[in-house]
């Protein structure tokens, strides 16, 4: 007799595809950073998302046609959408990559969830809880405490590791993209508007930045030291990994198990993103590594619970 409590089998297959996702955007940072004495940052930028997202717009044609005129009623958000959320993120996620080590950028990377309630409760006016400020405030100390490295001088002297501010730019960057993202998916499915907001990212900010790249003398693929081959390997994987697969693993993962609980699994790819960078590249987990994680997670289960609704009394 069948459990009516057991999981559904496409329920099962959309957890299998959100681990597989956190596994592949925790390498995302892994491979940037390995590759960031191979491959020019505006190279790989660019070359990862005009792979990627070729691919992934042949996935999306039939549900692209059915959302274009939704997207053409809010191409003007969806522009500075995909030139912020998609655009300005990639430089600064994978800049970070470029200039500080994978588990830091990763870590750093977890907190997008805290910078999402914080600018929405600064945009929507609403009085704020005394938890809700508590649970923000742990979990940026965490934050700070990975971006310091546990040394109270490097803040008093304002003596920041240069990737890590990037990626903490990043983080905010896709929590003011994710809040908008809300409101665009009432109208428009998740993949025709992944699709849309990427061609904007690489039309206006990937291709002129490359182009630039190019004109000043930047090498088109890799450095004049580096292998091409390993260039052509580290661009096609995190384009057709990361990029590709991660996103169209997570759509699954949404619909077959709900946004919330997919959200919760995306706290995975720091976990592999260190582990990665550990076996891969030999980096170290430090202790405000560990201290500085504990703390933004332990934020973001209080956060959870300030801002659950609570039941109506009859």
């Amino acid at each position: 007799m069948n459990d009516p409590q057991a999981p559904h089998p496409r329920a099962l297959l959309g957890i299998a595809a959100l681990i597989a996702t956190g596994a592949l955007w925790g390498s995302n940072h892994v491979v940037a950073r390995a590759a960031r004495d191979i491959v020019p940052l505006p190279s790989l930028v660019f070359w990862r998302w005009a792979i990627g997202l070729a691919v992934l717009t042949l996935v999306a044609l039939p549900t692209l046609r059915a959302a274009l005129p939704a997207i053409r009623a809010r191409a003007g958000d969806l522009v500075v959408g995909g030139i912020v959320g998609v655009g300005l993120f990639s430089y600064l996620l994978l800049g970070g990559a470029y200039r500080s080590i994978a588990i830091e950028v990763g870590f750093i990377n977890a907190t997008t969830p805290i910078w999402v309630a914080l600018i929405g409760l600064f945009s929507g006016g609403e009085r704020v809880a005394p938890l809700t400020w508590m649970s923000l405030a742990i979990a940026f100390a965490g934050t700070v405490l990975i971006i310091t490295k546990g040394d109270p001088a490097v803040l008093a002297g304002l003596d920041f590791n240069l990737g890590n501010l990037l990626s903490l730019c990043a983080a905010i960057t896709f929590a003011w993209f994710s809040l908008r993202l809300r409101d665009w998916t009432r109208t428009i499915d998740a993949l025709p508007l992944s699709v849309a907001t990427g061609w904007v990212a690489l039309l206006l900010v990937f291709l002129p930045v490359y182009l630039v790249w190019l004109a000043l003398g930047g090498p088109w693929l890799a450095w004049p030291e580096a292998d091409p081959g390993t260039a052509l390997a580290a661009i096609a994987y995190v384009g057709l990994g990361p990029t590709m697969l991660g996103n169209l693993f997570y759509l699954y993962g949404v619909m077959t198990n709900g946004p919330q609980r997919a959200a919760v699994f995306l706290y995975l790819s720091p976990v592999f993103s260190a582990g990665f960078a550990m076996l891969w590249l030999g980096e170290r987990l430090a202790w405000f590594h560990v201290a500085g994680f504990a703390a933004i997670i332990a934020g973001l289960v209080l956060l959870n619970r300030a801002t659950a609704p609570r039941p109506r009394v009859a």
